[in-house]
């Protein structure tokens, strides 16, 4: 268990400190690096990254930090909009190889409640965290090799929680390996 820092998680906007989050040994071949994470403000950006850092810790993954090689670098977008009335968070967590080819396309929405001046205003970490443990079940079902099976959907959708909406190939250019794009949503 060695500890150092992913840092350089960086928003566009430049705003936002480095932050400490565990670091996998450099030797594991299926190392992540989250290069950037675009779209919130700071203080929703400082708390996506703490909560990233605690979900990877929870499902020992290995998060390196973006100097670092990495198996796997993610680009992550999140945006707030309100719509006929209500807030939400739409996310995309976007995933490259070690050859800079999208290997997978994470999405999804959140529900955030009533819509507002600000949506951002009303974002909690409880949304931060469906959010990452949503991007990070598609990362892990990547890293095992158990991706998405087609299949019809589930009769009743869960209460609560991401679902699988949608597997199909994102771009068929990509040499010698196979490219999914996953969408999760809350119904």
């Amino acid at each position: 268990m060695s500890a150092a820092t992913l840092g350089g998680c960086a928003s566009s906007s430049g705003a936002g400190p480095a932050n400490a989050y565990a670091m996998a040994p450099s030797s594991d071949a299926a190392t992540i690096a989250f290069e950037q994470i675009d779209g919130p403000p700071p203080q929703i950006f400082d708390r996506m990254v703490s909560v990233l850092d605690s979900e990877s810790k929870l499902r020992s993954l290995a998060i390196v930090s973006r100097e670092a090689p990495a198996a796997y670098r993610v680009r992550a977008y999140l945006s707030a909009q309100v719509v006929s009335g209500k807030s939400v968070i739409a996310w995309v967590f976007d995933v490259y190889d070690r050859n800079q080819q999208r290997a997978l396309r994470l999405s999804g929405q959140e529900a955030i409640g009533r819509g507002g001046r600000d949506p951002w205003s009303t974002v909690d970490d409880m949304v931060l965290r469906k959010i990452a443990q949503a991007g990070f079940s598609g990362l892990t079902s990547m890293l095992n090799g158990t991706g998405p099976v087609e299949s019809a959907p589930p009769a009743a959708p869960a209460a609560s929680g991401p679902a699988v909406a949608a597997a199909e190939p994102a771009s068929p250019a990509s040499a010698g390996g196979s490219v999914v794009a996953l969408g999760y949503t809350d119904h």
